[in-house]
């Protein structure tokens, strides 16, 4: 017989900022440490900051059922098991579940480290079983707020980690079989699967693959009931990277329930779920130190920002398109594309400074883009010109990135805050067919809506179809966002929009797959007429269905000059 008693394997990728004010760092407790689990060694408040307690409510009683471990304000990730009614192994609803963070002592909750956030939607992995896919996400209601003992974990990314040593935590039975009230913890290896196999063939024969791994001691020191869903967390430097989430053990033959101390306990291997988590939490793991995600600022009203956007922009005299229609080469001299190393498209971007490109969040994936080209027009041609041969644009540029700053309240769940900044580890330099757009920077223009817009990008020419090389260009209209809103509720993708966005539709024109984080714009009063970005695109339907929904740049005009660095 064998039960549940987990690790959960947490991690927030770990952040660097692009100036010396805006750190914040993952892994790294900000108190000093102190000298489980079973022959655990007790902890002191700070030492686990990621470590989150997670309840179960029963009628108007409450019971500490496992631990977690914190990924970002927003989301913590546990065993799910942990998620699960022991009456009937239905999945929990959010109100019958809660979670603390910042607390050491399960006795004592009202301290001022501790925080209790409600649950707003539980994630369990599709195929989870008793056995294989222990791993859940739990969406909070409100958001964490990081202190010196509330912080996330970094999140490992190492394929192996057979033999590094690695410290769990938790507030399950000790070796006197009773619950610990105070934080533990215990430092174990990870265990080789050839050695693990052979401690327990039955036990781990019918579970043991690439998303599970063993770990722990044969001599007593291990987990045991109530240390589900804690992480198994290792130290590489000052920094403490999540790798597994405990998921289960052999089971006493006494009858009791309670775990074998003598064998070692099965984790869920975090790293292998990555594209999971990544895909609920909109979070991105980099694979290297190539690209560095940013601390983002929150713009002060009571601050003066420098203004880091050329008055020399948008250059470009609209004329009437009827849509879907090749561009000319230097007619978008701001359009942008994000690579990364194995594919030479991800995303679309616009040229707003010598050191910044404006796209969407959504487009920031695991692996992050790591280079930007500038110039292009008709992709995988050596030379663009117009006119034959005769009007020809130089070679395309490409740029390294130095960071990447994402908007904080980036939901890819709820459709908002779709915006990114991408800062260049060098200085464009501007050409002729390599030159900035306008942002509705000044006050005239940040209500102003055209009477259309103009769309530009590389994606497909329709749902089924294939990414366009050429530049294309089309006109769409303006959607009136409430019943952009219905129309999209009328197909059950219910999503709130507000003045946050903008809607636009036309008649079997629009943005598609690929043309994520490209420009809505058309010309308007800057500086003479300019071409202005108002849109950026977001998300929408099957291509050519109307409506589109788009970032409404003027309502972040504030959040982009404040993450602006010289």
């Amino acid at each position: 017989m064998m039960q549940l008693i987990g690790i959960v394997l947490s991690a927030v990728l770990a952040t660097v900022s692009c100036s010396r004010n805006n750190l914040l760092e993952c892994g790294i407790p900000k108190n000093d440490a102190v000298e489980l689990i079973l022959n655990g060694q007790e902890t002191a408040p700070g030492d686990w900051p990621w470590h989150a307690a997670i309840y179960h409510r029963k009628g108007r009683s409450i019971d500490y059922a496992c631990g977690g471990t914190i990924l970002n304000p927003q989301f913590i990730l546990t065993a799910a098991h942990c998620v699960i009614s022991s009456a009937n192994s239905y999945q929990l609803a959010p109100n019958r579940v809660f979670t603390r963070v910042g607390i050491h002592d399960l006795d004592v909750v009202n301290t001022k480290f501790a925080q209790q956030h409600e649950v707003a939607k539980i994630y369990k992995f599709e195929n989870f079983t008793r056995l294989v896919h222990d791993i859940a996400l739990i969406e909070l209601s409100t958001l964490i707020q990081f202190t010196n003992y509330v912080l996330p974990a970094c999140i490992n990314l190492e394929k192996n980690i057979t033999g590094e040593i690695g410290t769990v935590v938790g507030w399950g039975l000790t070796e006197d079989d009773e619950t610990s009230p105070i934080l533990k913890k215990a430092d174990i290896p990870a265990i080789d699967p050839v050695t693990c196999l052979k401690s327990d063939r039955v036990l781990f024969g019918q579970s043991l693959d690439d998303g599970l791994f063993c770990a722990g001691y044969t001599n007593g020191t291990s987990v045991c009931n109530g240390d589900s869903g804690g992480g198994l967390v290792f130290k590489r430097a000052n920094t403490w990277f999540l790798g597994g989430i405990v998921s289960f053990s052999q089971i006493r033959s006494d009858g009791s329930n309670l775990c074998h101390t003598k064998g070692y306990a099965a984790f869920v291997k975090v790293q292998h779920y990555l594209p999971w988590i990544s895909q609920i939490t909109g979070m991105r793991f980099q694979e290297n130190d190539e690209v560095k995600i940013c601390k983002a600022v929150e713009p002060d009203g009571a601050k003066t920002y420098p203004d880091l956007l050329p008055r020399h922009c948008g250059v470009y005299i609209p004329n009437r398109i009827s849509g879907g229609v090749a561009t000319k080469v230097f007619e978008f001299p701001w359009m942008a594309i994000l690579m990364m190393k194995d594919r030479d498209f991800v995303c679309a971007g616009t040229l707003i400074s010598n050191r910044y490109i404006l796209s969407a969040a959504h487009c920031i994936r695991n692996p992050l883009p790591n280079k930007v080209r500038l110039g292009e027009h008709t992709i995988g041609r050596d030379k663009d010109c117009n006119l034959g041969n005769r009007d020809c644009a130089r070679p395309v540029r490409d740029y390294n990135i130095e960071c990447i700053t994402i908007h904080p309240e980036f939901s890819l769940r709820v459709r908002n805050n779709d915006i990114a900044l991408i800062r260049l580890s060098e200085e464009a330099k501007f050409e002729d067919h390599v030159q900035p757009i306008c942002l509705p920077h000044i006050p005239e223009l940040r209500n102003y809506r055209p009477p259309r817009y103009i769309i530009t990008g590389w994606g497909r020419t329709d749902y089924q179809g294939e990414t366009s090389d050429v530049l294309l260009k089309a006109t769409v209209l303006p959607f009136n966002i409430s019943e952009c809103e219905d129309w999209f509720n009328k197909t059950s993708q219910y999503f709130q929009l507000s003045e946050n966005h903008l809607c636009v539709g036309g008649e079997n024109v629009d943005t598609c797959q690929g043309d994520g984080g490209g420009p809505l714009g058309y010309g308007a009063k800057l500086y003479g007429t300019r071409f202005v970005q108002f849109g950026i695109s977001s998300f929408g339907t099957a291509c050519g269905l109307k409506p589109s929904v788009y970032t409404n740049v003027a309502e972040y005009m504030d959040w982009i000059k404040a993450n602006m660095l010289p």
